[in-house]
């Protein structure tokens, strides 16, 4: 077996055992993006690749080619070692934050709207005031943007895709899960004790 690891510098360094790879101590700096294994056996006719990756799109891929009774082994195995590596924060890691930045934006325009009366004797703004108004929204559309940006930035840190707890990311992994915990229960605790207050004030 010979594995491929990847790193956050572009960086590929290649081991030949499974222990090279457990035992691997990398940077601080230089995380671990992707973890690709090959295997074979020693006639050449059954190969398989797993690829375990970073990326949002494709996290696990598996190749398997060779007799059927191989295939169909590493087909049905690695569907339930798959089940064992989700974290409990999976769901959370895919959300979109999109929904989270602009959807509350767009449905306040819209009850906004609906709550403004019409009136049929409104005037034409005048070229200050439609140069206010659109200045006024261009800097609106900058700070949802960058906002947009920051919090993706904060849940990709807080809550990645995945995790490669090797070397100097067991102690990433492990601050990263600390984080997670103070967040999450730290939310849920306020909210129940806002809800608290609320009911018993």
């Amino acid at each position: 077996m010979t594995a491929i690891v990847q790193f956050s510098d572009k960086v590929e360094r290649e081991v030949d055992a499974i222990e090279g790879l457990i035992g691997f101590e990398n940077s601080r700096k230089r995380s671990i993006l992707s973890i690709e294994l090959k295997s074979h056996s020693d006639d050449r006719n059954n190969i398989a690749n797993i690829e375990f990756d970073s990326s949002e799109y494709r996290t696990i891929t598996v190749k398997a080619s060779g007799n059927d009774e191989f295939v169909t082994r590493i087909s049905d195995e690695f569907s339930e070692f798959i089940c064992g590596l989700k974290p409990w924060y999976s769901s959370i890691s895919r959300l979109d934050v999109f929904w989270l930045v602009y959807a509350p934006v767009v449905l306040a325009l819209m009850v906004t709207d609906m709550m403004h009366v019409s009136n049929s004797e409104d005037v034409a703004l005048t070229f200050k005031q439609s140069a206010t108004a659109i200045g006024i929204l261009a800097l609106i559309v900058a700070a949802l943007y960058f906002f947009h940006k920051l919090l993706n930035k904060w849940k990709n840190y807080l809550f990645p895709i995945a995790s490669f707890a090797i070397g100097q990311g067991t102690k990433r992994y492990e601050t990263q899960d600390k984080f997670r915990f103070t967040v999450v229960i730290g939310f849920f605790v306020s909210i129940a004790a806002s809800l608290f207050m609320g009911l018993f004030s």
